[in-house]
């Protein structure tokens, strides 16, 4: 196994934010207006710039004076406060319960439509609230510090008629068993990626004293209050909010993004606000696929370089995933170099994720084949892309990222004009597609279908079979 980047340079963070800005050391150095050496002097720690150059370093970077202060200080550990008992157990008991049941609607999100699940999840976040709100001092009745990020909310349903969606406050119940400290709730059990379809990152955290935990502001609780049980409070939030959030976009149908992007920003704040980088990480990440898949690939784009700089100085296993995030946005946007570059620099990471590594899973390599599989379908790189996805589609178990990854290989086939193995690909992909209700899946299964439309073999038995099941799968 390579040898991780971390061992080489002491500030591999500032190393890997260059790599996620597509700038090789030369190129960083002219920017920034210094030699190559100095560059190199930077990220192998023999020294620091110099507070003056710092704006020019940051604007270079695409990235704040404050991420560029944490990429240039290493984060020192800080151990939690001690001595909590009675009350306080208690609350660490209730915010455990809340991060349990987001855990476990997680799991059942890949065999449940989103629509079953979205009332529970914000039901979940509400339960936070009432925590927030209890350790303000104010009543579990009392409105939540934010009453306009939890709504009265309606989306549609798969035949069209709105679902309302309680405020979560209001739909709190009570606490499950408490839970160790050890769990935090993925995003389903891997990737669910493709044009139009969202993604669920199935990372895992351990939330120990390494992390350090940040104190809080605004709506935080009091300054008292033991910093365990504020930082846990801060992830709970950021859990919950980020199912709701991937859920909301699901049952809209992935055509109103607005109200899931909320909840994810907001997932991405209170986890930053925690110091739980690899819950940071997926929040910015999660945000960043709404773009990319949602019709605005150059928000996605930025979102993704942004995850990448997170994730540089904890884990090269979630910069990988967010430099091939970034590709595939590149891809979109028809940027065939910084595609190259970014998928270079992610396979590059990969070789170097060590068992250390805070999420070491995140990003195997049908992680990489798929992905890489749908940034050559982009490009119209049909035989790299056929190549690439069918290796993926060997290691994949029957699921919702299963059914995305048949529907761009059926694309892909496609490309190269093989229609018959396409129609082969793009029937078990809508069979998965319905028994998992993935919307993704649906979408790249439709846009299979009207390229199948558009072919030679259009008014075939076989074609018209295909369209009429993409037709009673939609209609039910």
């Amino acid at each position: 196994m390579a040898k991780s980047r971390q061992s080489r340079l002491r500030r591999a963070g500032l190393a890997r934010a260059r790599e996620a800005a597509g700038l090789t050391q030369e190129a960083f150095a002219l920017r920034a207006g210094v030699e190559v050496s100095t560059v190199v002097r930077w990220e192998s720690g023999c020294t620091t710039p110099l507070p003056g150059k710092r704006p020019q370093i940051a604007r270079a970077l695409g990235v704040g004076l404050q991420d560029l202060e944490r990429l240039l200080t290493p984060e020192v550990p800080q151990p939690y406060a001690t001595g909590w008992e009675g009350a306080d157990d208690g609350r660490l008991a209730a915010i455990a319960g809340v991060r349990e049941e987001v855990a476990k609607l997680t799991a059942e999100y890949d065999a449940r439509p989103a629509t079953g699940l979205v009332v529970q999840a914000a039901g979940l976040l509400g339960r936070v609230e009432m925590l927030r709100a209890g350790a303000n001092g104010t009543s579990g009745d009392a409105q939540a510090p934010h009453p306009a990020e939890l709504p009265q909310l309606s989306v549609t349903g798969a035949a069209g008629a709105p679902l309302p969606i309680a405020n979560g406050a209001a739909s709190a119940s009570a606490s499950a068993p408490g839970l160790g400290p050890g769990l935090v709730p993925g995003l389903g059990p891997g990737p669910d990626s493709g044009f139009g379809s969202g993604l669920g990152l199935g990372l895992g955290n351990a939330p120990g004293p390494a992390s350090g935990p940040t104190l809080g502001s605004g709506s935080d609780p009091s300054p008292g209050a033991p910093m365990r049980w504020r930082r846990d409070l801060d992830v709970a939030e950021a859990e919950a909010a980020l199912l709701l959030g991937r859920l909301l976009w699901d049952a809209a149908g992935r055509r109103d993004s607005a109200a899931a992007q909320e909840y994810l920003d907001r997932a991405a704040r209170r986890a930053g606000q925690a110091g739980d980088s690899v819950l940071h990480v997926t929040a910015t990440l999660r945000s960043g696929f709404v773009g990319l898949y949602g019709g605005d690939p150059r928000t996605g784009v930025r979102k993704c370089v942004q995850a990448a700089v997170i994730a540089a100085p904890v884990s090269e296993a979630l910069f990988a995933l967010a430099r091939l995030h970034a590709a595939e946005g590149h891809a979109l946007l028809g940027h065939a170099a910084e595609c190259d570059r970014a998928l270079t620099t992610a396979r590059g990471a990969m070789a170097a994720i060590s068992p250390e590594d805070p999420a070491p899973g995140v990003c195997p390599p049908r992680a990489y084949q798929r992905l890489s599989g749908s940034a050559h379908l982009a490009l119209g790189r049909h035989g790299e892309a056929r190549v690439a996805l069918t290796e993926a589609a060997i290691r994949y178990e029957p699921g919702k990222v299963l059914a995305v990854v048949l529907g761009h290989l059926a694309l892909a086939c496609l490309g190269e004009g093989d229609t018959e193995a396409a129609l082969r690909h793009v029937r078990t992909a809508i069979e998965m597609a319905e028994a998992t209700r993935s919307v993704g899946a649906l979408a790249v299964a439709c846009r299979a279908g009207r390229e199948i439309l558009r072919g030679p073999g259009a008014g075939g038995s076989e074609a018209m079979e295909v369209v009429d099941r993409l037709l009673a799968v939609l209609a039910d």
